[in-house]
């Protein structure tokens, strides 16, 4: 879950996947003509492409304290990651919630679900939506192009290739 942080990367660019995909034979990242910046397809934080799944709503409420007008899910293996950017964000995303992510829930979690008892379905570790928001707040998120996959779609750079295996762990 901290593998975003954690993998050691020697070029400007990186993206990421896990031991369950492989890269599509399809792969074609796109960039915007001329000024050459990567496109990137996102989900809206709206109710019924988000808001009514809890997972998806927590990882808004947790991009939403690094920019609190974020509203775009990225999802972590679509995002071409900025070596150095991620370095920053990694590093600001440690400080606040421990080396580990062990306080991603403890020093943030709101009373309401302190007083329910209710633990919260979400992410263990930093996301693409974290980075996105981390940008934003930076005033650098102007180095992708956002595009809707509600409304454009989007072809995934990685497919599955252990469904079984991904269900069990």
């Amino acid at each position: 879950f901290m593998d975003l942080c954690s993998a050691e990367v020697t070029t400007e660019w990186f993206m990421i996947t896990n031991s369950y995909h492989q890269v599509s034979r399809h792969v074609d990242l796109m960039f915007t003509p001329g000024k050459f910046v990567p496109v990137v397809p996102f989900t809206p934080a709206t109710y019924p492409f988000c808001l009514k799944f809890p997972y998806c709503k927590e990882i808004i409420h947790l991009a939403q304290r690094w920019n609190p007008k974020h509203k775009q899910v990225v999802l972590d293996m679509d995002m071409l990651y900025n070596t150095e950017q991620r370095n920053a964000f990694c590093k600001e995303w440690t400080e606040r919630n421990g080396e580990h992510g062990e306080d991603l829930y403890a020093k943030h979690q709101p009373l309401r679900y302190q007083l329910r008892g209710d633990s919260i379905i979400g992410p263990k570790g930093p996301t693409g939506s974290d980075y996105l928001a981390y940008l934003g707040s930076k005033k650098k998120d102007g180095m992708y192009k956002m595009t809707d996959r509600s409304l454009y779609g989007a072809r995934a750079p990685f497919v599955k290739v252990y469904r079984k295996e991904e269900k069990l762990d």
